[in-house]
């Protein structure tokens, strides 16, 4: 009787650390498997000073071979970085890029994975993996103006400092000698302005805010890969330059005549009496100096509403030069009150770019081929920028 008690029991204690290594392996096979999970890639290439942002302020040089983990916001200053995913998609970034992974998940059933990102800033190429891993309907970048839907393999994004937005579908191979090549499949530029689809190899489109459509795609000419980077969008090709205005030009006639109808027309205000005064106009009386020929494209895109909560701003004076884009001294001057900057652009013999906090008191003493421009802000005692070009 003895026996059999102290058989069973030895039966029970067994049994219970069985449930217990059972349980301590599951416990440990989720810890493992959640670390497996959390890392979603590496850097594969890296050169320059670049880095990595992570949850919790940390911030980690970009060294070749680093796990890229979930919410990780990718930098580059001087500097270029690699990046492959799990499912073999590769995000390379040019200089002074920002870009942030916003959502990545890898499943074993394809149609559970997912990939989000956002382009803050510079110039990013994408190609998505090979492996189908994650469906290319489940891939979704953002820019500050757009949202890119990916139905192709291959392209790049240029994103400025106002946000604006380039994209380029770029060929399934290098194009030959007479310019016949494939384009790595589509993808979509969609906005609460509209959506465009590029198809086209070197296929392009411009986006300037998120209210206003994408600009209608153009094919780029005689241009290679290595040539797009940050650039691209300060100076644009001709090809985007030609279409941005036509867009324009079609686009003011459409308001134009949706604003227009025979009731705004006051008949009684009509002065005929002086119709033979009016036919003393003449060419002679046109003064082609007035057109605005040198006006900097990275003004043609900032929309009214953003110019007019820059001028309400009561933390700084500005002399010399008026908000957004002055025809007089070719600058334009915007003002980021979230990031508490005051910037001045201008794209005449070169670009100049200069940004500082609103409140610095600074002069800009800047002269073009004789023509001189004295800005301050405040009393400009502070800071003094002095710029020279032309003869």
């Amino acid at each position: 009787m003895v026996q059999l008690f102290q058989t069973t029991r030895l039966y029970k204690l067994t049994k219970w650390m069985l449930w217990s290594n059972l349980l301590l392996f599951v416990f440990y096979g989720s810890i493992t498997s959640y670390a497996a999970v959390s890392t979603i890639g590496n850097i594969t290439e890296s050169s320059g000073s670049n880095g990595v942002k992570r949850d919790g302020g940390i911030e980690i040089s970009g060294s070749q071979d680093l796990d890229i983990l979930f919410k990780d916001t990718l930098e580059t200053a001087q500097g270029r970085m690699k990046v492959m995913f799990l499912d073999e998609t590769n995000l390379s970034l040019t200089e002074h890029s920002e870009v942030t992974i916003d959502e990545y998940i890898f499943d074993p059933n394809p149609t559970k994975s997912k990939l989000a990102m956002s382009f803050v800033q510079g110039t990013a190429r994408f190609a998505t993996g090979r492996l189908g891993l994650v469906p290319k309907e489940n891939i979704v970048i953002n820019t500050p103006t757009a949202t890119i839907g990916v139905r192709g393999t291959d392209f790049t994004t240029t994103v400025d400092e106002l946000g604006r937005s380039l994209v380029i579908l770029l060929p399934e191979t290098e194009c030959t000698i007479d310019g016949d090549c494939s384009p790595s499949g589509e993808i979509t530029v969609t906005n609460d302005g509209g959506q465009v689809v590029l198809s086209e190899a070197y296929a392009a489109t411009m986006v300037s805010s998120f209210d206003n459509a994408p600009m209608t795609p153009v094919v780029l000419e005689n241009i290679t890969i290595l040539q797009i980077d940050n650039m691209f969008i300060v100076s644009p090709p001709p090809q985007i330059e030609e279409q941005m205005t036509e867009d324009a030009q079609q686009a003011d006639a459409t308001d134009a005549i949706l604003d227009f109808n025979e009731l705004d027309i006051d008949q009684l205000a009509e002065d005929w009496d002086d119709e033979e005064a009016d036919l003393e106009f003449s060419e002679l009386d046109i003064n082609f100096l007035d057109g605005d020929f040198l006006q900097n494209v990275l003004t043609a895109f900032i929309s009214q509403d953003f110019l007019e909560e820059s001028s309400s701003s009561n933390e700084i004076d500005v002399q010399g030069t008026s908000f957004g884009y002055d025809a007089k001294t070719g600058y334009n001057t915007i003002i980021d009150s979230a990031g508490g900057e005051l910037r001045f652009y201008r794209f005449v013999n070169g670009v100049i770019s200069i940004r500082t906090s609103m409140t610095t008191n600074i002069t800009l003493d800047s002269e073009n081929e004789g023509k001189k421009n004295f800005i301050t802000n405040g009393d400009g005692q502070s800071v003094l920028v002095t710029i020279r070009q032309g003869g």
